[in-house]
């Protein structure tokens, strides 16, 4: 008995010093060294990226705005094993669902409702339908390359706030939920 457990030791250290050695993949950037952050592993995080045109530039009220959405149940239960497996290899890109909005200072507009949002942390780099967003140094660029603005991360609330005026609705008051509870 003593002898087997000694052999099963030393098979699991063997295997340890081998996985030790392997190459987990390219790095991710920093997150110092980003503009534009995402975690990869919130896969019930929404993230809000608001993109300004160079054109517009001084006018508040003209936008697009990226809502990289949470994801499905399904793709929650993939990224637990993502997460857990992080120590053999790192998970350094994702795709999340994205929904595409836009104002143009007086009407909030639905663009684009079911799309695919690609963040690659070692490029630095999320994809989108129409266009992409360098996170190191938030430019926005077409598909082509050109430059047409640059994009900033909205606070959830703001961007929660934001889809709420979208709809028409309001935000609940902070008092609200205290005074009902009476």
């Amino acid at each position: 008995m003593k002898r087997k457990c000694e052999r099963w030791a030393v098979l699991v250290l063997v295997a340890l010093l081998t996985l030790t050695g392997c190459d987990r993949g390219a790095a991710p950037l920093s997150a110092e060294s980003l503009q534009i952050r995402i975690n990869l592993l919130c896969t019930t995080c929404d993230d809000f990226l608001r993109c300004e045109r160079t054109l517009d530039a001084g006018r508040d009220e003209v936008y697009r705005l990226y809502r990289l959405r949470e994801k499905s149940f399904w793709a929650q239960i993939a990224t637990i094993w993502d997460y857990l497996v992080q120590w053999v290899q790192r998970k350094t890109s994702d795709k999340r669902p994205l929904t595409i909005y836009e104002t143009d200072g007086n009407q909030k507009r639905v663009v684009l409702e079911e799309g695919q949002a690609r963040v690659d942390m070692v490029a630095g780099l999320i994809t989108l339908p129409d266009s992409s967003i360098d996170m190191r140094s938030a430019e926005w660029r077409t598909p082509t390359g050109e430059l047409q603005g640059r994009c900033t991360t909205l606070k959830r609330r703001d961007g929660y706030a934001w889809m709420r005026s979208l709809l028409g609705r309001e935000l609940p008051k902070a008092g609200s939920a205290a005074q009902g509870a009476q």
